[in-house]
């Protein structure tokens, strides 16, 4: 029988071993595939690493000098500011209570009210003018017996006279002006000399 065969056993024993075999293989071979793309994709993403460290390297070659430049300019700024701040300090403090007591007194009532009283006054003083306006013109009218003696503010004061319009300049003639400053320098020079002379004798 061929169940009894001594070689189908023989070949029987030794393949289930050899398909474990194989399929460890098998395996073997699907894990160094994965540990091939592992390493791969490792070297990609180390130069795209490099790449960027690289632009990154460029860069701050590029915005350095810039920065050292600004830096000093920045720190000078700085202190500039801080001084300012000390000289100004002081006068700010010294005046702060004056400004709060002006501010004390703007908001006072009393002063709100000032424009107001300031406009009653104007219509008070304007009716007494209008008021006194006939003894103004009783003054006026007597002004011949007490010598031209009149009220200041009252009546109809007798208007200035317009002052007569003066003659437009007249351009000035070249001829004149060249010949005034040709006897300036011709002054001027005979100056020079005596001085020369004062000096050498």
């Amino acid at each position: 029988m061929a169940d009894s065969d001594p070689l189908s056993q023989m070949f029987s024993l030794f393949a289930a071993p050899l398909s474990a075999t194989v399929q460890s293989f098998e395996q073997f071979r699907n894990g160094v595939d994965q540990f091939q793309r592992g390493v791969e994709n490792f070297n990609r993403t180390m130069e795209n690493l490099n790449e960027t460290a690289e632009r990154i390297n460029t860069l701050l070659a590029e915005v350095e000098e810039p920065l050292r430049a600004a830096v000093p300019q920045v720190t000078r700024t700085v202190r500039a500011a801080d001084e300012m701040m000390k000289i100004v300090a002081g006068p700010a403090i010294a005046v702060a209570p004056g400004l709060q007591l002006l501010a004390e007194t703007l908001n006072n009532p009393a002063m709100r009210q000032m424009p107001n009283q300031i406009a009653q006054m104007n219509d008070v003083l304007s009716e007494v003018t209008a008021r006194l306006a006939p003894l103004g013109q009783v003054a006026e009218s007597a002004s011949g017996l007490f010598g031209g003696f009149k009220l200041p503010g009252f009546g109809s004061a007798s208007q200035p006279k317009p002052a007569a319009a003066e003659p437009a300049p007249s351009a000035p003639d070249p001829k004149k002006i060249k010949k005034t400053a040709a006897r300036k320098r011709a002054t001027k020079k005979t100056a020079a000399r005596k001085k020369a002379a004062a000096k050498k004798s």
